[in-house]
Protein backbone atom coordinates (compact mmCIF):
# COMPACT_ATOMS: atom_id res chain seq x y z
CA UNK A 1 0.00 0.00 0.00
CA UNK A 2 1.47 3.32 -0.73
CA UNK A 3 1.81 5.36 2.80
CA UNK A 4 -0.60 7.83 3.78
CA UNK A 5 2.39 10.53 4.29
CA UNK A 6 3.55 10.40 0.87
CA UNK A 7 3.89 13.72 -0.33
CA UNK A 8 2.07 13.15 -3.73
CA UNK A 9 -1.75 12.35 -3.59
CA UNK A 10 -2.35 8.41 -4.35
CA UNK A 11 -4.26 7.78 -7.48
CA UNK A 12 -7.72 5.72 -7.14
CA UNK A 13 -9.50 3.88 -9.97
CA UNK A 14 -13.19 3.28 -8.40
CA UNK A 15 -15.20 0.69 -10.14
CA UNK A 16 -18.64 0.95 -9.08
CA UNK A 17 -18.73 4.63 -8.22
CA UNK A 18 -22.44 4.89 -7.79
CA UNK A 19 -23.23 2.47 -5.63
CA UNK A 20 -23.32 2.49 -1.63
CA UNK A 21 -19.94 1.88 -1.42
CA UNK A 22 -18.81 4.07 -4.00
CA UNK A 23 -20.78 7.02 -2.95
CA UNK A 24 -18.79 6.34 0.79
CA UNK A 25 -15.50 6.20 -1.24
CA UNK A 26 -15.79 9.83 -2.44
CA UNK A 27 -17.19 11.37 0.71
CA UNK A 28 -13.96 9.72 2.17
CA UNK A 29 -11.87 11.54 -0.96
CA UNK A 30 -13.52 14.91 -0.41
CA UNK A 31 -12.44 15.00 3.39
CA UNK A 32 -8.51 13.91 2.04
CA UNK A 33 -8.20 15.68 -1.25
CA UNK A 34 -4.75 16.03 -0.49
CA UNK A 35 -4.09 12.19 -0.30
CA UNK A 36 -6.62 10.59 -2.46
CA UNK A 37 -7.43 11.44 -6.14
CA UNK A 38 -9.93 9.21 -8.31
CA UNK A 39 -8.10 8.79 -11.79
CA UNK A 40 -10.76 6.52 -13.14
CA UNK A 41 -14.51 6.07 -11.90
CA UNK A 42 -16.88 3.00 -13.70
CA UNK A 43 -20.31 2.53 -12.82
CA UNK A 44 -23.21 0.04 -14.10
CA UNK A 45 -25.81 1.85 -15.22
CA UNK A 46 -26.75 5.08 -13.28
CA UNK A 47 -25.52 7.33 -15.79
CA UNK A 48 -26.93 10.92 -13.96
CA UNK A 49 -25.32 9.95 -11.26
CA UNK A 50 -22.23 9.23 -12.96
CA UNK A 51 -22.35 12.31 -14.57
CA UNK A 52 -22.62 14.43 -11.66
CA UNK A 53 -20.07 12.83 -10.11
CA UNK A 54 -17.49 13.12 -13.02
CA UNK A 55 -18.41 17.22 -13.12
CA UNK A 56 -16.99 17.28 -9.43
CA UNK A 57 -13.87 14.87 -9.85
CA UNK A 58 -13.26 15.29 -13.39
CA UNK A 59 -11.04 12.32 -13.56
CA UNK A 60 -9.17 10.88 -16.31
CA UNK A 61 -11.06 7.97 -17.25
CA UNK A 62 -14.83 7.18 -16.95
CA UNK A 63 -16.47 4.01 -18.15
CA UNK A 64 -20.28 2.97 -17.66
CA UNK A 65 -20.88 -0.81 -18.19
CA UNK A 66 -24.51 -1.15 -19.57
CA UNK A 67 -25.91 2.39 -19.72
CA UNK A 68 -25.43 4.93 -23.11
CA UNK A 69 -22.84 7.54 -22.05
CA UNK A 70 -23.74 11.04 -22.90
CA UNK A 71 -23.21 12.23 -26.47
CA UNK A 72 -19.35 13.73 -26.81
CA UNK A 73 -18.60 12.69 -23.30
CA UNK A 74 -15.80 10.63 -24.66
CA UNK A 75 -16.62 8.31 -21.83
CA UNK A 76 -15.83 3.78 -22.40
CA UNK A 77 -18.75 2.16 -22.41
CA UNK A 78 -19.08 -1.91 -21.95
CA UNK A 79 -17.75 -5.00 -19.66
CA UNK A 80 -14.41 -3.97 -20.70
CA UNK A 81 -14.28 -0.16 -19.00
CA UNK A 82 -13.97 -1.77 -15.65
CA UNK A 83 -10.11 -3.76 -17.04
CA UNK A 84 -9.36 -0.84 -18.49
CA UNK A 85 -10.26 1.64 -15.54
CA UNK A 86 -8.39 -1.47 -12.92
CA UNK A 87 -5.23 -0.99 -14.96
CA UNK A 88 -5.45 2.62 -15.85
CA UNK A 89 -1.41 3.87 -15.36
CA UNK A 90 -1.99 6.86 -12.57
CA UNK A 91 -3.63 4.36 -10.41
CA UNK A 92 -2.13 2.96 -7.89
CA UNK A 93 -5.59 1.80 -5.68
CA UNK A 94 -8.26 -0.19 -7.08
CA UNK A 95 -11.03 0.28 -5.13
CA UNK A 96 -13.55 -2.48 -6.66
CA UNK A 97 -16.73 -1.55 -5.37
CA UNK A 98 -18.56 -3.66 -8.40
CA UNK A 99 -21.27 -5.87 -7.17
CA UNK A 100 -21.56 -9.28 -7.89
CA UNK A 101 -18.91 -11.83 -9.72
CA UNK A 102 -19.09 -9.24 -12.73
CA UNK A 103 -15.60 -7.62 -10.74
CA UNK A 104 -13.51 -10.85 -10.73
CA UNK A 105 -11.57 -9.53 -14.13
CA UNK A 106 -10.91 -6.30 -13.34
CA UNK A 107 -9.42 -7.39 -9.86
CA UNK A 108 -7.56 -9.93 -11.56
CA UNK A 109 -5.66 -7.51 -14.29
CA UNK A 110 -4.89 -5.00 -11.18
CA UNK A 111 -3.10 -7.77 -9.33
CA UNK A 112 -1.31 -8.46 -12.52
CA UNK A 113 -0.50 -4.94 -12.85
CA UNK A 114 0.77 -4.96 -9.14
CA UNK A 115 -1.82 -3.18 -8.12
CA UNK A 116 -3.26 -3.00 -5.05
CA UNK A 117 -6.94 -3.72 -4.84
CA UNK A 118 -9.26 -2.38 -2.07
CA UNK A 119 -11.46 -4.97 -2.23
CA UNK A 120 -15.54 -4.69 -1.56
CA UNK A 121 -16.56 -6.80 -3.80
CA UNK A 122 -16.25 -10.70 -2.08
CA UNK A 123 -17.54 -12.23 -4.83
CA UNK A 124 -14.44 -12.30 -6.29
CA UNK A 125 -12.63 -14.02 -3.60
CA UNK A 126 -15.95 -16.64 -3.32
CA UNK A 127 -15.72 -17.24 -7.36
CA UNK A 128 -12.11 -17.85 -7.86
CA UNK A 129 -10.40 -17.54 -4.47
CA UNK A 130 -7.16 -19.01 -5.02
CA UNK A 131 -6.58 -18.07 -8.31
CA UNK A 132 -7.41 -14.67 -7.25
CA UNK A 133 -4.97 -14.96 -4.52
CA UNK A 134 -2.01 -16.64 -6.51
CA UNK A 135 -2.12 -14.23 -9.50
CA UNK A 136 -1.43 -11.55 -6.33
CA UNK A 137 1.47 -13.39 -5.46
CA UNK A 138 2.63 -13.93 -8.82
CA UNK A 139 1.82 -10.65 -9.61
CA UNK A 140 3.08 -8.14 -7.02
CA UNK A 141 -0.65 -6.98 -6.25
CA UNK A 142 -1.86 -7.00 -2.99
CA UNK A 143 -5.55 -7.45 -1.51
CA UNK A 144 -6.77 -5.21 0.97
CA UNK A 145 -10.61 -6.12 2.03
CA UNK A 146 -12.78 -3.62 2.71
CA UNK A 147 -15.64 -5.13 3.90
CA UNK A 148 -16.30 -3.82 7.85
CA UNK A 149 -15.88 -7.56 8.99
CA UNK A 150 -12.82 -8.31 7.23
CA UNK A 151 -11.41 -4.99 7.83
CA UNK A 152 -11.83 -5.35 11.63
CA UNK A 153 -9.66 -9.17 11.77
CA UNK A 154 -7.02 -8.14 9.03
CA UNK A 155 -7.12 -4.71 12.13
CA UNK A 156 -7.33 -7.61 14.98
CA UNK A 157 -4.41 -9.59 13.53
CA UNK A 158 -1.68 -6.79 13.13
CA UNK A 159 1.72 -7.84 13.76
CA UNK A 160 0.44 -11.65 14.69
CA UNK A 161 1.80 -14.59 13.42
CA UNK A 162 -1.03 -17.48 11.70
CA UNK A 163 -0.17 -20.09 13.64
CA UNK A 164 -1.29 -17.82 16.88
CA UNK A 165 -4.97 -17.49 15.67
CA UNK A 166 -7.76 -20.04 16.92
CA UNK A 167 -10.71 -18.84 15.54
CA UNK A 168 -12.45 -16.42 13.70
CA UNK A 169 -15.68 -14.98 14.55
CA UNK A 170 -17.92 -12.87 11.87
CA UNK A 171 -20.90 -10.73 13.10
CA UNK A 172 -24.23 -10.93 11.63
CA UNK A 173 -26.84 -8.11 12.53
CA UNK A 174 -29.15 -10.58 11.80
CA UNK A 175 -31.00 -8.90 9.03
CA UNK A 176 -34.60 -7.28 8.97
CA UNK A 177 -35.60 -11.35 9.83
CA UNK A 178 -33.93 -11.59 13.31
CA UNK A 179 -36.95 -11.70 15.37
CA UNK A 180 -39.42 -13.25 12.57
CA UNK A 181 -40.79 -17.28 13.23
CA UNK A 182 -39.24 -19.58 10.58
CA UNK A 183 -42.19 -20.18 9.26
CA UNK A 184 -42.89 -16.55 8.64
CA UNK A 185 -39.87 -16.04 6.45
CA UNK A 186 -40.34 -17.85 3.59
CA UNK A 187 -43.26 -15.17 2.86
CA UNK A 188 -41.32 -12.17 3.24
CA UNK A 189 -42.35 -9.16 0.53
CA UNK A 190 -39.18 -7.40 -1.30
CA UNK A 191 -40.05 -4.40 0.81
CA UNK A 192 -40.00 -6.63 3.94
CA UNK A 193 -36.52 -7.60 2.95
CA UNK A 194 -35.46 -4.06 2.05
CA UNK A 195 -35.70 -2.64 5.30
CA UNK A 196 -32.57 -3.22 7.00
CA UNK A 197 -32.26 -2.36 10.66
CA UNK A 198 -28.79 -0.99 10.52
CA UNK A 199 -27.16 -0.60 7.02
CA UNK A 200 -28.49 1.15 4.42
CA UNK A 201 -26.88 -1.04 1.13
CA UNK A 202 -27.46 -1.55 -2.47
CA UNK A 203 -30.46 -3.71 -2.91
CA UNK A 204 -28.26 -7.16 -3.42
CA UNK A 205 -26.42 -6.90 -0.32
CA UNK A 206 -29.46 -5.68 1.41
CA UNK A 207 -31.82 -9.01 0.12
CA UNK A 208 -28.28 -11.46 0.76
CA UNK A 209 -27.94 -9.72 4.54
CA UNK A 210 -31.63 -10.55 4.77
CA UNK A 211 -30.95 -14.53 3.90
CA UNK A 212 -27.46 -14.27 5.73
CA UNK A 213 -26.15 -15.30 2.52
CA UNK A 214 -23.56 -12.27 2.76
CA UNK A 215 -22.15 -14.45 5.66
CA UNK A 216 -21.99 -17.55 3.67
CA UNK A 217 -19.92 -15.07 1.22
CA UNK A 218 -18.02 -13.39 3.83
CA UNK A 219 -16.97 -16.89 5.66
CA UNK A 220 -15.64 -17.86 1.97
CA UNK A 221 -13.56 -14.59 1.90
CA UNK A 222 -12.39 -14.76 5.41
CA UNK A 223 -11.02 -17.94 4.57
CA UNK A 224 -9.09 -17.30 1.53
CA UNK A 225 -7.75 -13.53 2.87
CA UNK A 226 -6.13 -15.16 5.73
CA UNK A 227 -5.70 -18.73 5.25
CA UNK A 228 -8.27 -19.91 8.55
CA UNK A 229 -10.00 -23.41 7.99
CA UNK A 230 -13.24 -23.04 7.88
CA UNK A 231 -13.86 -24.91 10.60
CA UNK A 232 -11.87 -22.28 12.43
CA UNK A 233 -14.68 -19.75 11.21
CA UNK A 234 -17.62 -18.82 12.98
CA UNK A 235 -20.71 -16.30 12.55
CA UNK A 236 -22.61 -14.77 15.44
CA UNK A 237 -25.32 -12.71 15.67
CA UNK A 238 -25.07 -8.81 16.92
CA UNK A 239 -27.68 -6.53 16.35
CA UNK A 240 -26.41 -3.39 17.14
CA UNK A 241 -23.17 -3.23 14.50
CA UNK A 242 -20.73 -2.11 16.97
CA UNK A 243 -18.25 -5.24 16.93
CA UNK A 244 -17.39 -6.03 13.24
CA UNK A 245 -15.44 -9.25 14.12
CA UNK A 246 -13.49 -11.25 16.49
CA UNK A 247 -10.03 -12.86 16.88
CA UNK A 248 -9.67 -15.65 18.90
CA UNK A 249 -5.87 -16.26 19.65
CA UNK A 250 -4.19 -19.77 21.24
CA UNK A 251 -3.76 -18.32 24.64
CA UNK A 252 -7.62 -17.76 24.59
CA UNK A 253 -7.07 -13.85 24.31
CA UNK A 254 -9.87 -12.34 22.12
CA UNK A 255 -9.35 -9.22 20.48
CA UNK A 256 -11.86 -7.08 18.63
CA UNK A 257 -12.44 -4.14 16.45
CA UNK A 258 -15.43 -2.10 17.57
CA UNK A 259 -17.15 1.36 15.43
CA UNK A 260 -20.18 2.88 14.96
CA UNK A 261 -21.73 1.12 11.64
CA UNK A 262 -20.20 3.05 8.64
CA UNK A 263 -17.99 1.82 5.81
CA UNK A 264 -16.13 4.92 5.79
CA UNK A 265 -13.80 3.85 8.30
CA UNK A 266 -12.91 0.53 6.56
CA UNK A 267 -12.37 1.99 3.10
CA UNK A 268 -10.33 4.90 4.65
CA UNK A 269 -8.22 2.38 6.64
CA UNK A 270 -7.91 -0.12 2.87
CA UNK A 271 -6.55 3.14 1.47
CA UNK A 272 -4.04 3.59 4.14
CA UNK A 273 -3.27 0.16 5.59
CA UNK A 274 -1.24 -0.82 7.54
CA UNK A 275 -0.94 2.89 8.57
CA UNK A 276 -3.74 5.40 9.73
CA UNK A 277 -4.43 8.91 9.00
CA UNK A 278 -6.53 11.52 11.33
CA UNK A 279 -10.15 12.85 10.75
CA UNK A 280 -12.01 9.43 9.23
CA UNK A 281 -15.03 11.50 9.36
CA UNK A 282 -17.49 8.82 11.65
CA UNK A 283 -18.79 9.35 14.65
CA UNK A 284 -16.55 8.06 17.86
CA UNK A 285 -17.63 5.14 19.61
CA UNK A 286 -19.20 5.97 23.03
CA UNK A 287 -19.49 2.81 25.00
CA UNK A 288 -21.85 4.73 27.75
CA UNK A 289 -24.02 6.00 24.82
CA UNK A 290 -24.09 2.61 23.02
CA UNK A 291 -25.51 0.51 26.16
CA UNK A 292 -25.54 -3.30 25.92
CA UNK A 293 -24.07 -5.06 23.08
CA UNK A 294 -26.07 -8.36 22.38
CA UNK A 295 -25.06 -11.26 20.92
CA UNK A 296 -26.86 -14.81 19.43
CA UNK A 297 -26.65 -17.67 17.74
CA UNK A 298 -27.30 -17.98 14.45
CA UNK A 299 -30.77 -19.78 13.69
CA UNK A 300 -29.53 -21.75 10.76
CA UNK A 301 -33.05 -23.65 10.10
CA UNK A 302 -34.79 -20.27 9.20
CA UNK A 303 -31.44 -19.07 7.32
CA UNK A 304 -30.45 -22.32 5.19
CA UNK A 305 -28.90 -20.00 2.87
CA UNK A 306 -25.75 -19.57 5.48
CA UNK A 307 -25.36 -23.13 5.32
CA UNK A 308 -25.39 -23.87 2.09
CA UNK A 309 -22.59 -20.97 1.15
CA UNK A 310 -20.62 -22.56 3.98
CA UNK A 311 -20.72 -26.38 2.90
CA UNK A 312 -19.97 -24.53 -0.52
CA UNK A 313 -16.49 -23.05 0.28
CA UNK A 314 -15.77 -26.54 2.52
CA UNK A 315 -16.41 -28.41 -0.74
CA UNK A 316 -13.95 -26.17 -3.31
CA UNK A 317 -13.63 -26.96 -6.39
CA UNK A 318 -17.15 -25.34 -8.39
CA UNK A 319 -19.07 -25.26 -5.59
CA UNK A 320 -18.39 -21.78 -4.55
CA UNK A 321 -18.90 -20.37 -7.85
CA UNK A 322 -22.16 -22.10 -8.19
CA UNK A 323 -23.73 -20.71 -4.90
CA UNK A 324 -22.90 -17.43 -5.62
CA UNK A 325 -23.95 -17.47 -9.00
CA UNK A 326 -27.04 -19.26 -8.02
CA UNK A 327 -27.48 -16.80 -5.48
CA UNK A 328 -27.03 -13.98 -8.04
CA UNK A 329 -29.77 -15.15 -10.08
CA UNK A 330 -32.00 -15.99 -7.34
CA UNK A 331 -32.03 -12.55 -5.62
CA UNK A 332 -32.60 -10.99 -8.96
CA UNK A 333 -35.59 -12.96 -9.69
CA UNK A 334 -36.90 -12.27 -5.82
CA UNK A 335 -36.26 -8.46 -6.86
CA UNK A 336 -38.65 -9.09 -10.52
CA UNK A 337 -40.92 -10.75 -8.29
CA UNK A 338 -40.59 -14.36 -10.16
CA UNK A 339 -39.51 -16.01 -6.81
CA UNK A 340 -40.53 -15.67 -3.37
CA UNK A 341 -38.14 -14.96 -0.67
CA UNK A 342 -38.63 -18.85 0.49
CA UNK A 343 -37.60 -20.10 -2.99
CA UNK A 344 -34.46 -18.18 -2.87
CA UNK A 345 -32.63 -21.17 -0.86
CA UNK A 346 -34.71 -23.60 -2.80
CA UNK A 347 -33.37 -22.79 -6.42
CA UNK A 348 -29.66 -22.00 -4.75
CA UNK A 349 -29.66 -25.86 -3.11
CA UNK A 350 -30.83 -27.16 -6.86
CA UNK A 351 -27.62 -25.81 -8.16
CA UNK A 352 -25.47 -26.74 -5.81
CA UNK A 353 -27.00 -30.70 -5.92
CA UNK A 354 -26.60 -30.30 -9.90
CA UNK A 355 -23.48 -28.52 -10.53
CA UNK A 356 -21.49 -28.28 -7.43
CA UNK A 357 -18.92 -31.04 -8.23
CA UNK A 358 -17.56 -29.69 -11.12
CA UNK A 359 -14.54 -28.89 -11.96
CA UNK A 360 -12.91 -25.63 -10.66
CA UNK A 361 -9.28 -25.88 -11.07
CA UNK A 362 -9.43 -23.02 -13.71
CA UNK A 363 -10.60 -19.44 -14.04
CA UNK A 364 -12.38 -21.15 -17.28
CA UNK A 365 -13.77 -23.95 -15.76
CA UNK A 366 -15.14 -21.75 -12.93
CA UNK A 367 -16.51 -19.20 -15.19
CA UNK A 368 -18.11 -21.75 -16.56
CA UNK A 369 -19.42 -23.65 -13.85
CA UNK A 370 -20.96 -19.91 -12.74
CA UNK A 371 -22.32 -19.33 -16.01
CA UNK A 372 -24.45 -23.12 -15.84
CA UNK A 373 -25.39 -21.99 -12.48
CA UNK A 374 -26.85 -19.28 -13.66
CA UNK A 375 -28.67 -20.97 -16.42
CA UNK A 376 -30.18 -23.19 -14.40
CA UNK A 377 -31.86 -20.91 -11.75
CA UNK A 378 -32.91 -19.37 -14.93
CA UNK A 379 -34.38 -22.17 -16.17
CA UNK A 380 -36.51 -23.32 -13.42
CA UNK A 381 -38.22 -19.94 -12.18
CA UNK A 382 -41.43 -21.02 -13.76
CA UNK A 383 -41.32 -24.09 -11.92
Amino acid sequence: MVSPHTRDPVGVSLLGSTGSIGTSALRVFARHPQRFVPVALTANGRVDALAEQVATWKPSYVGVVSGEPPAGSGWHRGPDCLVEAATHPDAQVVLNAVVGAAGLHATLAALRAGRTVALANKETLVVAGEVVMATARTGGGTVVPVDSEHSAILQCLAGRRPEEVRRLIITASGGPFRTWPTARISDATVADALNHPTWRMGSKITIDSATLANKALEVIEAHHLFGVPYDRIEVVVHPQSIVHSFVEFIDGSVVAQLGVPSMELPILYALTHPERIADSGVPRYDPVAAGSLQFEPVRHDAFPTLTLGIEAGRAGGAAPAVFNAANEEAVAAFLQGALTFGQIPVRIASALEALADRPGRTLEELLEADAEARRHVQSRLSC
